[in-house]
């Protein structure tokens, strides 16, 4: 006999047995009744008898963190108020905190924004003024999903049909009563506008692992996410995956062994239970982010890994900024880790002497909270003031005089104002005997990273030479987006010297080559990947573009149209085949191809420029003009999308109107021309 549980009984009955294993178990008991029933099942069968999805794919065994709070009530409750819970949720399930009434106009791009509160969405907006004073080039979307829980700050992601996630350029600020500001990033003249690509690599930290299919996170794989995608960081962040876990509770086992089958980070050994945190706290700089050891892909790190198996941590020399002076918003334990207390507690003090992760600390309670933290190590002179950890028993304290209630953090601990991100201020985690009189929170000018080398943050046992110079040289192509070829060079060196048997350094040579329009240089790299990852639809891609750049073009179309066959989730190869076909001569064919890619991911504005340049050819000037119109939508400072358009108009004897966008030829210099047209 098998009992189906309603929701409701679910959460009061669920685990009882496993707790009232010593209760005499009479017939009548319905307790006992609902326990000789589970252990009929297998941990599987339970988890399907009470309808408990369970992921599958990269990210196999996770089951929905609302199933931790049928037994787990109160962490739940009180997590929920922890700021990593809400670090990802669709817009309107969180309370709303922005001031809708006010846009913001940003002068260095010349550009307005609005975010607006309509038919129970939040509508963004983005325009420019004519010279007239009317709106042009008027960009309005949804916000699919907002990132960041609001103490600090709020982005704003919409979602492509191909499930591309895309990080707007408007941010809402919280501290200093709250405003609108750009998103990091967007503070500059020339930036990504709306096409800037939220990856894997930041959902990593932002999230929990969402459902999709094994391999589909290998390195180069598109970036693109389901529509339906969980919402905030969860426990099984921390704790592993719980399928195992629940499916023994719900099968009604032992409790040593649904003990055993999840991750108690407290009992692990420091360093792996470190590892947990500084998965996403460590980030010594965001100009350079870290390698993935070869092999591992983006959602395969498991709570009682060590991270030094999954990410080699890079840094950065800054000559005009030391490491002590850097402050990033990510600086948590890299700044712990420069602090005299860290060192001389030789690994003792970390990151759970201040914070439990379950728990978030009221205003009211961290003074003493923080306080008793510090006197885990440091003890009081008879007036009740902080001494030295060295200090000698009877010994006075040369503290001036506080309260005996006072919050440490305050002066050893302050707030600070964020290199990187300039409108937030942050608990600067180097604890320091005298922090200055400076004003630590004084508003600052963005100030670009200035990258002289970039050195592994640390030894890593286990990781060859070999690994380790092509770590730091997959650093480099990453910080210069595959530019710098010396660096390429490098890689290829070591590569030579020693064959690797992963396919990830050899696609990062071959995208360099690629990125340096170096076609032939990129067929070899290129071969060597795909033979290590011959379904990898990015090399496939890259290949079919070398091929056909470098003479082979009836190869290379080929191999494209057979990579695109019956796939509508490949926008960027369906564009490339487009441009393929149109130099071919083959319009209609890269007409209906580059409008595949923009049904999939309707901002790649390259395609609508592609088909306007291909209408004004065929002389079809009022269908160029709508095209190049909204290619010029979604990139304001596409150059030559802005002269088509007017030369269109011009066509139509729109020369009014052609004169609104003509004016902003000339700002369009160093502006975005599509030059990736054959990547």
């Amino acid at each position: 006999m098998r009992l189906v549980l309603c929701r409701s009984a679910l959460a009061a009955l669920l685990l009882l047995p496993v707790f009232m294993g010593g209760m005499a178990q009479a017939a009548d008991d319905p307790v006992a009744a609902l326990d000789a029933a589970n252990k009929a099942l297998s941990a599987s069968e339970a988890l399907a008898e009470f309808d408990v999805p369970v992921t599958t794919g990269a990210a196999a065994g996770y089951v929905p963190d609302a199933t931790c709070a049928l037994c787990h009530e109160e962490k739940a409750e009180s997590f929920s108020h922890v700021a990593m819970s809400r670090s990802f949720y669709r817009p309107l399930s969180r309370p709303i905190i922005e001031d809708f009434s006010k846009g913001f106009y940003h002068a260095p791009s010349d550009r307005h924004y609005e975010m607006e509160l309509k038919d129970g969405a939040y509508l963004f907006r983005r325009y420019k003024l004519a010279s007239d004073g009317r709106r042009i080039l008027v960009f309005e979307r949804k916000v699919d999903w907002i990132l960041g829980s609001g103490n600090h700050a709020r982005i704003y992601i919409y979602q492509t049909e191909d499930g591309g996630l895309y990080q707007l350029p408007l941010a809402w600020y919280t501290q200093e009563g709250g405003r609108w500001g750009m998103a990091p990033g967007f503070e500059f003249a020339l930036h990504l506008g709306v096409g800037r690509q939220v990856r894997r690599n930041c959902m990593f930290c932002h999230n929990a692992y969402p459902q999709v299919a094994k391999g589909s996170d290998a390195h180069g794989m598109p970036e693109v996410f389901p529509k339906d995608l969980p919402q905030g960081i969860g426990c099984q962040r921390c704790h592993g995956p719980g399928a195992a876990h629940v499916g023994k509770a719900m099968a009604g086992e032992d409790e040593p062994s649904v003990r055993a089958a999840i991750v108690n980070p407290a009992s692990l050994p420091k360093d792996r239970l470190y590892s947990i945190c500084y998965g996403c706290h460590m980030q010594p700089t965001l100009a350079v982010t870290g390698i993935r050891r070869f092999g591992r892909n983006a959602y395969s790190f498991r709570p009682g890994e060590l991270l030094d198996d999954f990410r080699i941590q890079l840094d950065m020399t800054d000559p005009g900024m030391s490491r002590a002076e850097r402050f990033e918003i990510n600086h948590h334990p890299y700044r712990l880790e420069q602090s005299v207390c860290f060192i001389e507690s030789k690994g003792e003090l970390g990151c759970l002497t201040c914070h439990d992760p379950h728990v978030k600390r009221t205003p009211e309670e961290r003074p003493a909270h923080y306080r008793a933290a510090c006197l885990t190590c440091h003890t009081t002179d008879e007036a009740g003031l902080p001494l030295p950890a060295t200090a000698t028993t009877g010994k006075a304290s040369t503290h001036p005089a506080i309260d005996e209630r006072a919050d440490c953090t305050v002066c050893h601990m302050p707030q600070r104002r964020t290199q990187d991100v300039i409108e937030v201020t942050m608990t600067d985690h180097r604890i320091t005997r005298d922090p200055g009189l400076g004003d630590l929170t004084a508003p600052l000018e963005k100030r670009v990273n200035e990258v002289a080398s970039i050195e592994m943050l640390r030894a890593h046992a286990g990781l060859s030479e070999e690994e380790a110079l092509m770590a730091r040289a997959m650093g480099v192509l990453q910080y210069t987006a595959g530019k710098a070829g010396y660096a390429a060079d490098a890689l290829a060196a070591v590569l030579d010297a020693a064959p690797m048997r992963y396919f990830e350094p050899w696609y990062v040579l071959a995208d360099s080559h690629m990125k340096r329009r170096d076609f032939a240089g990129a067929l070899e790299p290129v071969a060597q990947a795909i033979l290590r990852a011959p379904k990898h639809t990015g090399l496939r891609a890259m290949e079919a573009v070398a091929l056909y750049a470098t003479g082979s073009q009836a190869l290379g179309l080929k191999r494209m149209e057979a990579l695109v066959a019956g796939r509508a989730d490949l926008p960027l190869a369906h564009y490339q085949l487009a441009v393929m076909y149109r130099d071919q001569g083959r319009v209609d064919d890269a007409i209906a191809m580059a409008r595949k890619a923009i049904a999939a991911r309707f901002n790649m504005w390259t395609a609508h420029r592609l088909i306007g340049e291909l209408e004004m050819e065929r002389g079809n000037w009022l269908a160029a003009a709508e095209v190049f119109r909204q290619a010029l939508i979604i990139e304001p400072d596409a150059a030559r999308a802005r002269t088509g358009l007017v030369r269109a108009l011009k066509k139509l004897g729109r020369n009014e109107e052609a004169a609104l966008y003509d004016a902003g030829t000339a700002d369009a210099k160093g502006a975005p021309d599509g030059e990736g047209d054959v990547q």
